[in-house]
């Protein structure tokens, strides 16, 4: 009783944080001597010091030399369990009835040492056995026991991979025809079911019928350009559904052109370069290389464990190393992967009315040089430098 008591108290309690700069990330806004209050989980106010008062009763954090930015937003990510822990999704072509949820465990290892790289949220989905292998779930790390209170959204995603990984033998998912024929008959089932509205009846297709009613994405794992093409196509112009094209790697950039011309949402990662064995023998940053060819829709993954979690931000700096706009590489890290997953009125922004998401560093947020130091999540302390530094 006494720490429901004293959690009760803590989150009606107002913070108040105050640093050099804040990076807003709201059509690239920049504050010096920023100011953010939060109450009740939520950013209340934020601007310069000298036009927003302290409040008489607050807990006032003060960070002079250091940037605050929104808590990042890892779309792609396996580590919610905090092992090798997962579902079985590889039994069948298609498991869309399946889901994450009941694998999550918060405030795991992986996500504490997340936590305390600056990552905030993280779309928790299951792997790529299969063509739909189920629903992911949005989760926030923080530091709480209870699965309830560390969802954002359920579902956060549903999970699809074609092309190499789930390729099978002894049934229709063995050849790309085949895998692209269910993948259309399923979009199919998910459509009829949405515009009947019996959603009910159909646990197996309701995750998918979400879908088709706009209340999240596809996130499809693919690679290559024809296969990076072929989602856009399939998902985005033929099926008009929400889609996040995650990975893209492998080339995929070579139908960047193409893909530019439909904005599609673009989730880069954990291959974030690649080597040309050819004449000119060159490493290819492939944010740069999307970003060049005219995508503007792009964020960062880890596909964590593949990627450590905590590296996460260290992506983007690697994206911006490799030739990528530096404006480009801050927002895959946050607003992008907002939007990209239909959240971006809650997270994703250091906005009013939007979720206190906040990560403090002693330097800017692609400077892989300087620690992370203090981590707000839904206006609460998720890490403390100065408590015991994980990374």
């Amino acid at each position: 009783m006494f720490s429901i008591l004293v959690t009760s108290w803590l989150m009606q309690q107002v913070h108040v944080l105050d640093v050099g700069v804040a990076l807003t990330m709201e059509n690239r806004q920049v504050i010096h001597n920023a100011r953010i209050v939060m109450k009740d989980g939520r950013i209340s106010e934020i601007g310069r010091q000298a036009d927003i008062s302290l409040p008489e009763e607050c807990a006032h954090w003060e960070f002079p030399n250091s940037f605050a930015f929104p808590g990042g937003v890892d779309l792609h990510s396996h580590t919610q369990t905090g092992g090798w822990e997962d579902l079985n999704d590889s039994v069948h072509p298609n498991n869309p009835e399946l889901r994450v949820l009941d694998t999550v465990r918060p405030n795991n290892r992986l996500y504490q040492t997340a936590s305390a790289s600056g990552v905030t949220t993280v779309n928790a989905i299951p792997g790529s056995g299969s063509n739909i292998s189920g629903a992911g779930s949005l989760v926030k790390i923080k530091p709480t026991d209870s699965v309830r209170e560390s969802i954002l959204r359920d579902p956060g995603s549903v999970k699809v991979a074609q092309g190499y990984n789930p390729e099978r033998a002894n049934d229709l998912g063995g050849t790309r025809m085949g895998m692209w024929w269910m993948l259309r008959w399923w979009l199919d089932q998910a459509d009829g079911v949405a515009q009947s509205g019996s959603l009910a009846t159909r646990p197996d297709v309701s995750s998918i019928a979400g879908i088709a009613l706009g209340k999240y994405p596809y996130l499809v794992h693919t690679a290559g350009a024809r296969d990076t093409y072929g989602t856009v196509r399939m998902f985005q112009l033929e099926a008009q559904v929400p889609v996040v094209v995650s990975h893209a790697s492998f080339h995929g950039y070579m139908a960047g052109e193409a893909i530019a011309e439909t904005g599609a949402a673009l989730n880069i990662g954990p291959r974030n370069f690649e080597f040309s064995f050819n004449q000119m023998a060159r490493i290819q940053g492939l944010v740069e290389a999307f970003e060049s060819r005219g995508n503007t829709d792009i964020s960062i993954q880890t596909d964590a464990p593949v990627i450590p979690q905590e590296e996460f931000i260290y992506q983007a700096t690697l994206a911006e190393r490799l030739g990528c706009s530096t404006w480009m590489a801050l927002e895959s890290i946050n607003v992008r992967p907002a939007q990209q997953i239909l959240a971006d009125h809650r997270i994703g922004r250091l906005l009013p009315g939007l979720d206190a998401d906040i990560v403090v560093k002693a330097g800017q947020p692609l400077d892989p040089r300087t620690p992370v130091q203090i981590v707000f999540v839904d206006g609460q302390v998720a890490y403390d430098k100065n408590q015991k530094q994980l990374y």
